[in-house]
């Protein structure tokens, strides 16, 4: 269960229209899922789920603490061209 999602630092990109976030999530238990993550992340930050792509979850060792960086992108269409295709399946984009 996630209980404090931080924003550490924000950086804008406007050459390839997206921020760039980097974040830190508190928990308690399981580890949480990619789409737990996500969630977390969009209510805190108050993003459209369908233009955040999570490019790196990692689990700080022998804490309960992740630190993710995510990209946020101005439009679907953008975030088509940038992404490797594994990527947006991973973040369930496409199918």
């Amino acid at each position: 269960m996630i209980k404090k999602t931080e924003l550490l630092f924000k950086k804008l990109n406007l050459a390839l229209s997206r921020v760039e976030y980097s974040i830190k999530i508190e928990y308690d238990g399981v580890t949480p899922s990619v789409s737990e993550v996500r969630d977390s992340i969009v209510r805190t930050l108050g993003l459209s789920p369908n233009r955040l792509v999570i490019k790196k979850i990692d689990q700080v060792y022998g804490s309960y603490i992740l630190r993710v960086l995510c990209n946020y992108y101005e439009n679907e269409d953008v975030l088509k061209q940038l992404e490797p295709i594994f990527v947006l399946k991973r973040n369930n984009l496409i199918s």
